[in-house]
């Protein structure tokens, strides 16, 4: 502090314009745009900044870092040795990837193996890790078929078995089961393989004809 000539003393001014970066960006997402074009370096600098940046969003596998730097301008030497820190230190792991996605997949939206290869290979995940998180899947995907037709059908309520057949088939299909457990599932489900009548059906039909004699 200073004093004046009378005595009293005075607070420091602090000046406006001095404010430090870190209090107005809050997030990652708020540092402004890369201008590649500028008279600013753009080699190892630019490439961690874009990657940092994307991974504070996702996780990303190799193959899609690969293709954001290679597509926001960096050089193919910078991208390659961007790849190779990010590898060092772990902020870039296909198989850790494919696993934790894998797992994901199939606990909260009860994908089959065959739906969460396909996820994984639109990631651009690569082959061996997808076959690793594919084989390190959770539970039996018999079982796992059978409760997603179990729920499935409760929401089908009303319709005729025909008709709940298609829908079912169609829903496991569609979630990446093997045929032989979306079959095996109906069967359990809805009583009987498609086509064939119902336990209750050949009951009744079986009391007609006996009641007709």
């Amino acid at each position: 502090m200073s004093h004046n000539t009378s005595g009293e003393w005075l607070a420091p001014v602090t000046p406006l314009h001095r404010v430090s970066f870190t209090e107005v960006v809050d997030t990652v997402d708020d540092v402004p745009e890369l201008d590649h074009d500028s008279a600013e370096p753009t080699g190892e600098v630019d490439a961690q900044t874009i990657a940092i940046r994307a991974l504070a969003r996702r996780a990303l596998s190799i193959r899609e870092m690969e293709r954001l730097l290679h597509d926001r301008g960096v050089s193919p030497d910078d991208v390659a040795n961007e790849i190779a820190r990010l590898e060092s230190v772990g902020l870039l792991n296909d198989d850790d990837l494919a696993l934790d996605l894998a797992e994901r997949l199939q606990t909260r939206k009860g994908m089959g193996a065959g739906a969460i290869k396909s996820e994984l290979f639109n990631r651009k995940i690569k082959t061996s890790a997808i076959d690793l998180a594919l084989e390190s899947l959770p539970g039996d995907q018999s079982d796992l078929c059978l409760t997603q037709a179990r729920e499935r059908l409760n929401r089908l309520g009303g319709l005729d078995r025909e008709v709940q057949y298609r829908r079912l088939h169609s829903y496991l299909a569609r979630r990446g089961f093997r045929g032989s457990d979306i079959t095996a599932a109906l069967r359990e489900v809805l009583g009987s393989s498609r086509g064939e009548p119902s336990p209750e059906t050949d009951n009744v039909i079986s009391v007609s004809f006996r009641d007709a004699d």
